[in-house]
Formats: structure tokens, sequence, C-alpha cells
């Protein structure tokens, strides 16, 4: 089983540069063993790309997606891309059009199930990944095997049925509340196109530090800009209480906790300010994957990528929605959402996968919760740690107020060393854990986050408390004893 043999012999070294992760048709990350691996990936030095052949799906096109492209390509000088569906595609095009009014676009379905082909000139193709990658609703490599294969899909219904009764066992709400979508950033901007007919001349708030498609999203969707409050911490919660003085948002959006400051913003004062002043407040809980937290008490919509933990293999893509059906606007929010769900956008392979995967998703997610809090208690007590960051230490009186009686603190935690510029790309190059973007597997798996995902605002994300020498480490079910051995052989790099 590729998982397994990740947990035994993690992708780390520098020959393992651009394997899949893990090694199956549809991985959905691939590895980036040494620092400055990260940067020749963002800085797309040839000698770095030539080495990977596939990526997390939103931002790297999938091999078996370009070649379906190519499979319905009918003219040279245009670029295309392949939609769930038609309104996908057409929610695509209108955003092209924005950028560039007059230009030359044709949505036309291709006769398979529902999926719609969208073509555009070749000037247009930054813009069009774009909106790739921020709206998630480009098709899955499952979609574009079955294109090419030209086989029938498989009937999903059963096994969608045990997801949306797992989901509803979780999060402790009934099956109807649930929305299924092809990704957590599918899910979340459905939810964000669901929020803005409630208020289309308000803008939306980001409030702290978030996975940066959430807030991009936000800025690049919306005539109106977005609100960011950087930090989530009283003094923003401040400032936010006196711009809704002033003006009204269509809805504020958060993490609980967050990625990858595991920050946990004051939910209570969030939903005091939301019934006052008539806004949804959409938590994104992937983190907590249901399991860890509870929070019907303050979320209107939780948003979860099922990418994640809820699925453990690093193998498919989904995502949910999940409403609280006594949140005041709910009864709005649901309405739009199902003018706006198309079931038929999860791809039923998808669906059986990731129905198999989450079978012990409660073990799973336990187990890790045990393995981090052990690990983040080594990190806070080694020399060469500056700083550790996790729900049970960072913000614990808020995080608990919402933690489930069996629940945990996560499997994410984010560290900076002492004398960071000194020792951290190589400490990270020693580490032994399979590196590489995505969270949530059943084998543990690292990051410098803020170098990957915000490297060409790197001050920016500074200024917002995020360190560039932040590493994120995703704990899986390996024990949690080899994990800090492992640990412990890199951090002697940085102990004199």
């Amino acid at each position: 089983m590729p998982q397994e043999s990740l947990r035994k012999n993690p992708l780390w070294r520098a020959e393992d540069l651009g394997k899949p992760i893990p090694n199956t048709a549809h991985a959905v990350s691939m590895c980036l063993p040494r620092w400055q691996d990260v940067v020749g990936y963002e800085e797309k030095d040839p000698a770095t790309m030539e080495k990977l052949h596939l990526g997390y799906p939103r931002f790297f096109y999938h091999p078996l997606v370009t070649a379906a492209c190519e499979k319905y390509r009918h003219s040279e000088d245009q670029s295309l891309q392949l939609y769930t569906t038609r309104n996908a595609a057409e929610r695509c095009a209108a955003y092209l059009w924005v950028q560039e009014p007059t230009a030359n676009l044709s949505v036309r379905e291709i006769g398979m199930l529902d999926v719609c082909l969208i073509s555009f000139p070749e000037h247009l193709v930054d813009h069009a990944k774009a909106y790739w990658q921020h709206a998630g609703e480009g098709i899955s490599s499952r979609w574009a095997e079955n294109l090419l294969n030209g086989s029938n899909p498989l009937n999903a219904t059963k096994e969608q049925k045990r997801i949306l009764e797992r989901l509803a066992d979780f999060a402790g709400v009934p099956e109807e509340d649930i929305f299924l979508f092809p990704s957590g950033m599918a899910a979340i901007n459905a939810a964000f196109i669901a929020a803005r007919k409630w208020n289309m001349e308000a803008p939306t708030a980001q409030f702290a530090f978030p996975y940066g498609d959430t807030l991009k999203l936000q800025e690049k969707f919306n005539p109106h800009k977005a609100q960011f409050y950087a930090r989530g911490d009283s003094a923003d919660l401040d400032q936010l209480t006196a711009n809704l003085e002033q003006q009204k948002i269509s809805a504020l959006f958060c993490e609980f906790p967050t990625n990858p400051l595991l920050s946990c913003v004051d939910l209570s004062k969030l939903r005091k300010l939301a019934d006052t002043h008539q806004f949804p407040l959409i938590v994104d809980e992937t983190l907590g994957c249901c399991i860890n937290q509870d929070l019907r008490e303050v979320a209107d919509i939780s948003a979860i990528s099922l990418t994640k933990y809820f699925s453990g293999s690093s193998d498919v893509l989904g995502g949910a929605l999940i409403f609280n059906s006594d949140a005041p606007l709910v009864a709005h929010l649901k309405r739009e959402l199902r003018n706006l769900h198309e079931p038929a956008a999860l791809h039923p392979a998808d669906i059986i996968r990731l129905e198999k995967d989450s079978r012990d998703v409660r073990e799973r997610v336990e187990t890790i919760n045990a393995s981090a809090l052990k690990i983040c208690e080594f990190l806070q007590d080694h020399p060469a740690v500056e700083s550790v960051y996790y729900p049970a230490f960072t913000d614990k009186e808020i995080y608990d107020q919402f933690r489930t009686q069996d629940g945990g603190y996560g499997g994410l935690l984010s560290f900076v060393l002492t004398d960071p510029e000194q020792h951290t790309e190589k400490v990270y190059d020693r580490l032994e854990i399979t590196k590489g973007p995505n969270l949530g597997t059943s084998f543990s798996l690292c990051c410098p986050f803020v170098l990957i995902a915000h490297y060409d605002e790197l001050e920016w994300a500074e200024e917002a408390g995020a360190s560039r020498w932040l590493i994120r480490i995703s704990v899986g079910t390996e024990p949690a004893d080899e994990l800090i051995a492992r640990l412990e052989r890199a951090l002697a790099l940085a102990s004199n």
C-alpha cells in the first residue's frame, strides 16, 4: 500500500524530487525534498520543473487532465480547460470576460456526463489558471481518465449516501444540511457565491491569516475589496466592530484553527457581531474534520476539505459544506446553495475512493491527535526551537470551548527555529519526513508552508505574523517516538 510505504520510507532525499505523493496514478502531491527545490518550484527553475510531472491539482494540471484537454482540442491557437459542469465553465468564462470583455471564448459540452470545455486565447492562460486554482471546479484526474478511456462511470449512489451519513454523524446535523463538492475550494467558492447574493453591494471579510486561496478568492472574484484582518486578535476584533458600524459585509470567513499559525479566533464574539449586523459566519474547520470540535453554536456554515483528514490518502479531492439549521440566515443561504449545488460535479470514482478512505477516519484522527501533542511537547522543550504553533498551546482557552468530549487538538503543527536564517534550510533538508504540499494524510508530511504559499508576498505574510522560515508538519499515524527521533536527528544540526 503506497501510504504504508511512505510511513516507513518517507520521501525526503534530494533524489526524491518530483516523485508523486503517494506513488499512485491520482496522487495529489509531489515531493519537494529540499529548501532549494521549493525555491526552484516557485521561480520555475527549469532544472526543478523538468522533474515535476504532477502536483497539487489546483496548482498543477494533472497529466491525465492535460491529455483530456488535448483530446478535445480543435485549434492550436486556443487554450483549453475542462470543468465539471456547464455552470462551472460559464463562471470561468464570466471571470475571463471581466479581464478582457472582448475576448473570444467558447463554452461547449463534450457529450459525456456534464463535463464542459472552455476555450480561450493563449494570452488569457494565466487568468484561466487563476480561476482553476481559486474556484476549485476543474475536473479531477479520475474525470479525465474517464474521458480518455470512454468507459461508463460507476454508480456511486450508495457510497455517496455513506459519506453523507458519516459526516452527519460527526457533525451532529441532518444529512440534508450537507452538500458535497469536487474540492474543498469548490465548497468555499460555493459558500462565497451564496453569501454574496445575500448582499451583492458589500465586501466580504477574512478574519485572521488564512490559507491563501480563501483570501485570493475574495479579492479576485468580488468587485468590492475584501476586508482583511490579518492577525484576528482583540485589536482586529475592535477594528472589525468599528468598521461594521460604517459598512456592512456580505459574509465573514475564518478558519478554526488557522493554517499555518494554528491560532483560534474568538468565535463567540464573532457570532455576536454576525447576529447584530446580519452577516453569515463561514468557518473552515478542515483541521478538526468534524471530530475534534463542534462549531454548531457559532458557524452558519462550516467548510471542510475532504481531501485532507477525511480521506487521508493524498489520492482524491473532495469538499463539503455543513449548515447550521438554527442559524438566522440559513434559510436564505441554503436556498441559494440548492440553486447552485450540482451533485454531478463530484465524479463517481472520486466518491467511491472518498468513502473507502474515510471508513477509519475517527481512529486515524485519534491516533494523530495523540502523536501530534507528544511531538509538540518535545519541540516546546527543544533548545533549537524558538516557537511552536499548536492549538494546545496557541489560544487553548478558546479552542477548548468548542472541543468535543473525546476530541483532541489536531494533527497539524508549525514551528520556527532559533536563529532561523542560519539553521532552517539545513534542518529542513535533513528532516526524514515526506516533503510536499498537502496535509491530513495518514503518513507524516512536511513543507515550508509560508515559503511555498506566499513566495511572492513574503514580507506581507511576515507582517501578518507568518515567518518565511516556518516549517509545517502534518503528523501521520507513525509512532510518535519514531517521528521524534527523526526530528532529533535534524534538529541536531541547529544545536551547538
